[in-house]
């Protein structure tokens, strides 16, 4: 009996799982080599793809890693806006962002200790849109945001390239002991 041919992919669904390959070659790519190394080519050709495809999708392979960090952020955000939300109703305090993006961090160790190796400003960024300033501020405010923002980017940074032994729960209370520590 002769099998029906499987559907075509929609050009949505053929769109993601270029960007799936493309992200997934060139994470592999990173674990031997930095970003500047790889060549649009030899992304191209690990991912199986052709270089129009990434062109169409990516301005460049730091957007790669942009896009993937998005996706991640995208899905944090949504957890936590979710289990904040369900602690309210449920009259509990909700879980704290901080430990909560920390343990984001952990979770995705691989990929961003590639980001921090290869342009850490997304790391930066993903940060700054948590916690920083935006325009609308009052100064007092946008100063005091940019300084908590900056320090976790400080802490984050430190703690990828020590090697995140500590958990996010043990780095979130060194942080707290160390803000609390008299001078």
């Amino acid at each position: 009996m002769k099998r029906p041919a499987p559907a075509p992919m929609s050009n949505e669904a053929r769109n993601s799982y270029v960007i799936e390959q493309i992200t997934r070659a060139l994470t592999g790519l990173l674990r031997a080599k930095p970003i500047g190394e790889v060549s649009i080519s030899e992304l191209c050709a690990a991912a199986g793809v052709g270089r129009a495809s990434f062109y169409r999708n990516f301005d460049s392979k730091e957007a790669v890693l942009q896009r993937q960090d998005e996706a991640l952020l995208r899905r944090w955000q949504r957890d936590y806006d979710t289990a904040k939300a369900r602690a309210l109703t449920e009259g509990r305090e909700p879980d704290n962002l901080m430990v909560s993006l920390l343990m984001f961090y952990k979770e995705n160790r691989d990929f961003y200790t590639l980001v921090y190796r290869n342009d850490s400003r997304i790391l930066l960024g993903t940060i700054l849109k948590i916690c920083g300033p935006v325009p609308e501020y009052a100064n007092a405010t946008a100063y005091a945001k940019a300084f908590i923002a900056y320090g976790i980017y400080g802490a984050v940074s430190e703690w990828i390239r020590r090697g995140m032994t500590e958990s996010a729960e043990e780095l979130a209370a060194l942080l707290d002991q160390e803000k609390n520590r008299q001078p």
